[in-house]
């Protein structure tokens, strides 16, 4: 008998949880949205303040029109956009995503170029495998050599 009420005091208290406090529940709350933004490509210091850039800077952010910088966490498909010299820019498109908001940061979540006013799509793909990458390097299945392809955007 005595056993037959703790678990209903459990259940019980499950049940509470999970209705009346959502933020026990553990399933993922629904992601930001995305923000897609076109600018120029900077390099930034500590501060988040525009700096000249170096070869590889400590850090790169998008300034649009207005002057905004939106800084960029740091990815090797952040670091393939300053790197990449087939790209031919410094324009680009970007949909980017706050996952933390205490964090200036924001994610890469795609990347396009913008070139003679025209957007552009760009990535790297392995033959062997068929299968595409947003960072320049080899394949992550095969090792072998990745091929850069871009294409107007549709």
């Amino acid at each position: 008998m005595m056993q037959s009420q703790f678990w209903k005091h459990v259940l019980s208290l499950a049940l509470f949880f999970w209705l009346v406090c959502p933020m026990f529940s553990l399933e993922r709350p629904p992601d930001a949205a995305n923000l897609v933004v076109n600018g120029l490509l900077v390099c930034l210091d500590g501060t988040f303040k525009e700096t000249a850039c170096g070869a590889m800077p400590e850090l790169l952010g998008l300034k649009v029109a207005g002057g905004t910088i939106y800084p960029l966490k740091e990815h090797e498909n952040v670091q393939a956009l300053f790197l990449e010299k087939r790209l031919q820019t410094r324009q680009f498109r970007l949909t980017l995503r706050k996952d933390d908001a205490a964090s200036p940061l924001f994610e890469l979540v795609k990347s396009q170029l913008i070139r003679g006013g025209k957007l552009y799509d760009f990535h790297y793909f392995c033959e062997v495998c068929n299968i595409t990458t947003h960072a320049p390097g080899p394949c992550m299945c095969c090792r072998e050599t990745t091929e850069y392809r871009e294409s107007l955007a549709e």
